[in-house]
């Protein structure tokens, strides 16, 4: 069961080192939208934080699981969610003070 674990984790591993080319991808985007939309495309970076935390919570919390540790991979879930939250606090906040501004 050991080594079962360490070629899954290996697995993924690679898998998501050959996922990293988007990352990139993703960076334009970021930056064209920025030089469109100005100041507006800054919202983008926050929902892409809560993106890589909720992959990279996911990811361990599997990997938990896979050794059978799932009040560990609870945890992982849970602290996730709450990291996730706290990187798009920023972008509730601009977009209520851009609201307010309208009104």
């Amino acid at each position: 069961p050991e080594l079962a674990f360490c070629l899954s984790a290996a697995a993924a591993a690679v898998i998501l080192l050959a996922g990293g080319t988007l990352i990139g991808e993703l960076r334009g985007l970021i930056h064209e939208t920025e030089l469109i939309f100005g100041n507006v495309g800054m919202q983008m970076k926050p929902v892409l934080k809560c993106l890589g935390i909720a992959a990279a919570s996911k990811f361990a919390s599997d990997l938990c699981r896979d050794a059978s540790q799932t009040a560990l991979a609870s945890a992982l879930e849970y602290t996730g969610g709450l990291c996730a939250a706290a990187a798009a606090l920023p972008a509730v906040l601009n977009v209520m003070k851009m609201i307010g501004g309208m009104l």
